[in-house]
């Protein structure tokens, strides 16, 4: 029995040796705090790191789920911040305290934004909305998903409605400058969101737009403007943002210029067809300017009546 004990051991030290993998597994196994959360939870117990703690109130901390952060198996703290016995060691006088493995706190220095999101995807990537994180606008701004994202808070700005923009505006300030303009969609007050219209994990569509065109993610809600229509309007069939600023503007329904004046961008004033009222003439031009085409023309996303050449109706 004593030879055969022997044998087992010699194996099992060869095995370790033959397989640098397994043998790489066990070494870091060592370096994972042996109490786990409860390790951490001696220091970030205290009011000045206490929220941390809120994570017990989110998705990465169900014990019942295997597959979150405190599920049955996983490493707890440790299944995001890596292996680290080291940052929880007692130290002596004048030691600095070593940053955990992946660190998400600029006090102990950040790890790379490469790190960081590699620990997010471990468990996101197989996740619809985020297949396509690689290679996004978002990744190759080295964009971090803590920049954004709050995991230790059941109150993650990202997914509330009426932060949720403001989280965004932080990066895209001309855009919130037009979303406090007279005319604009709704973000502020939470009705429409910037994830209603973007990917923000990448998509394959322009500007991270959900679709793959802007027509047809401006469709989504406003879906009496996609016809077809018997008479249409070109412009509206190209591209809603040759009309219409996305995010907000001065003039009403955030027309990039107020009426007659984005018309006439397009449409001459000598023109003009409607010999009755005499505005065929240049000199007419001030009459015009002084109305919206609307007046008249009503139905500038185009029309199905069958006098609705000059969209009329």
């Amino acid at each position: 029995m004593k030879y055969l004990t022997s044998a087992l051991l010699v194996i099992a030290a060869w095995l370790l040796i033959a397989n640098p993998v397994v043998a790489e597994q066990n070494k870091k196994e060592h370096e994972y705090s042996s109490r786990a959360f409860k390790s951490c939870q001696k220091c970030h117990d205290v009011d000045a790191v206490k929220p941390v703690l809120s994570i017990m109130k989110t998705p990465h901390a169900v014990t019942a789920d295997p597959d979150s952060p405190f599920g049955e198996g996983q490493k707890q703290c440790e299944s995001c911040h890596g292996p680290s016995k080291e940052h929880g060691k007692n130290l002596l006088d004048g030691e600095k305290r070593p940053a955990p493995a992946v660190n998400f706190n600029k006090v102990l220095g950040l790890s790379s934004t490469e790190e960081r999101n590699a620990t997010c995807l471990n468990c996101h990537q197989g996740q619809g909305h985020v297949t396509q994180w690689q290679g996004s606008q978002h990744d190759v701004a080295d964009v971090a998903c803590a920049d954004c994202h709050v995991m230790h808070s059941q109150n993650d700005p990202m997914l509330d409605r009426k932060k949720q923009a403001d989280a965004c505006f932080s990066c895209h300030a001309n855009e919130r400058v037009d979303a406090n303009r007279a005319s604009h969609h709704p973000m502020k007050e939470g009705t429409v969101t910037c994830t209603d219209c973007h990917n923000v994990h990448g998509s394959n569509g322009p500007s991270l737009l959900k679709e793959f065109t802007i027509n047809e993610t401006c469709f989504n809600c406003h879906a009496e403007k996609r016809g077809p229509y018997l008479w249409e309007h070109e412009p509206v069939t190209e591209n809603c943002m040759n009309c219409h600023n996305a995010h907000g503007g001065n003039n009403m329904r955030m027309l990039k210029l107020r009426p007659p004046f984005l018309c006439q961008s397009c449409h001459l004033v000598q023109s003009h067809g409607s010999h009755e009222s005499g505005l065929k003439s240049p000199e007419s031009g001030g009459y015009i300017q002084a109305k919206s085409c609307a007046n008249c023309h009503s139905a500038v996303h185009g029309s199905n009546h069958p006098s609705g050449l000059k969209r009329h109706r």
